[in-house]
């Protein structure tokens, strides 16, 4: 049988090491690691493995990569260098322990950590971040480059919309829609809509300035 084998592109984040774990528990062979910040500190377990960006001549470009940074827009430069060299995404890397249904609907580029649990009838889109234990409630929609923190909690219902990025233990009501580039501190409770680019903290959260990062 042939192994899979994955490209991470970004080695500069400490997130880097569940990557590593989860190719290595889905029998995934990493077959480089690419710093892309020239004379940054890579955070890879495997240092080894670690291709600093320009000796990226050195790689077989044809492998799929996956950008291992949490914040969206970091991850959003980081990938639009990977294709502007002509990766391509990876699909899908979750952990094989994961809860997901069987009519679970997901775009390219994702990353699902471990022991997170989606409900039916569920859609992300393009280059997704769920964080570890994360519980995420029936009919969730998650647009592009949006990442959720670790042990998130949403109800039935909650579309996230691009760029927006939900802080560890956040916790959100069911029908509640997030807009594009906002920003969910870590231990709201959100009870009703956030508008685009609002950063919001507490319980009931409450906006508290503008997220003026746009991509």
């Amino acid at each position: 049988m042939i192994k899979e084998k994955i490209i991470l592109y970004a080695s500069g984040s400490n997130i880097i090491v569940d990557f590593e774990e989860v190719c290595l528990k889905n029998n995934i062979t990493i077959s480089a690691i690419i710093n892309n910040q020239k004379g940054s500190p890579s955070y890879a377990t495997f240092q080894e493995k670690v291709t600093d960006i320009s000796q990226i001549s050195s790689i077989d470009l044809s492998i799929p990569f996956l950008c291992p940074l949490f914040t969206p827009c970091n991850r959003f430069v980081a990938v639009t260098e990977a294709l502007n060299l002509g990766l391509q995404p990876y699909q899908i890397l979750s952990d094989r322990n994961n809860d997901l249904p069987y009519n679970f609907k997901h775009g390219e580029g994702c990353f699902i950590n471990k022991r997170v649990v989606i409900g039916s009838q569920s859609k992300i889109e393009n280059f997704v971040f769920i964080n570890r234990s994360a519980s995420l409630g029936h009919h969730l929609y998650l647009d592009n480059f949006v990442s959720i923190g670790p042990g998130v909690i949403t109800g039935g219902n909650v579309t996230i919309e691009r760029g927006s990025l939900i802080g560890t233990g956040a916790v959100i009501l069911p029908e509640v829609k997030i807009g594009k580039h906002a920003i969910v501190g870590a231990g709201s409770v959100v009870t009703k809509d956030v508008n685009d680019y609002s950063v919001v903290v507490g319980n009931p959260a409450k906006k508290i300035k503008e997220n003026n990062i746009k991509f």
